[in-house]
């Protein structure tokens, strides 16, 4: 009588495959959302690039730093340099111009810390609490500073020639 040979896998050989895929999908999830963190943080970087070279574009064109803007209201100069995620109200932000100060303030990023910190590393220095690009209070949003001047000038020491 010759010998039957069984088609098929039995249910152990099933269960070690099975094993097998889901411990390596759970080792793979991490990595997948570390790398998607990173793409979210260069890709608003590169949005905020693009929104600083156009205030900076309008800078050099005007002489001085547009009023205080929304996405809403902006100088045509500059709404037709910027892409539609800062005209359609996909970023939360507003900019300021005062007379100390010029910033845009992007809030509701949803970023982790790490984001921030590599989002700033891509622009500026890599230090989320010194340059342009600073995390806001509580890490409620970013910042990016165009221009500060310290108020308390007078408190500098002038030089005499004596």
């Amino acid at each position: 009588m010759q010998a039957k040979h069984p088609r098929g896998f039995s249910i152990i050989e099933l269960m070690v495959v099975t094993t097998t895929i889901g411990i390596l999908a759970l080792l793979s999830i991490p990595s997948i959302r570390i790398a998607v963190d990173r793409t979210e943080a260069a890709a608003t970087a590169n949005d905020i690039r693009v929104f600083t070279e156009a205030i900076e574009f309008f800078t050099t064109i005007k002489g001085t730093y547009p009023e205080a803007m929304t996405y809403t209201r902006m100088p045509n100069e500059i709404a037709s340099y910027l892409p539609s995620p800062w005209k359609s109200g996909q970023y939360s932000w507003f900019y300021v111009n005062t007379e100390n100060l010029t910033y845009v303030y992007l809030y509701n990023l949803s970023f982790t810390a790490e984001q921030a910190v590599r989002l700033d590393s891509i622009i500026d220095d890599g230090n989320i609490a010194t340059g342009n690009v600073r995390m806001a209070y509580n890490g409620s949003g970013l910042v990016y500073l165009f221009q500060y001047y310290q108020a308390d000038r007078e408190s500098i020491p002038e030089i005499n020639d004596e």
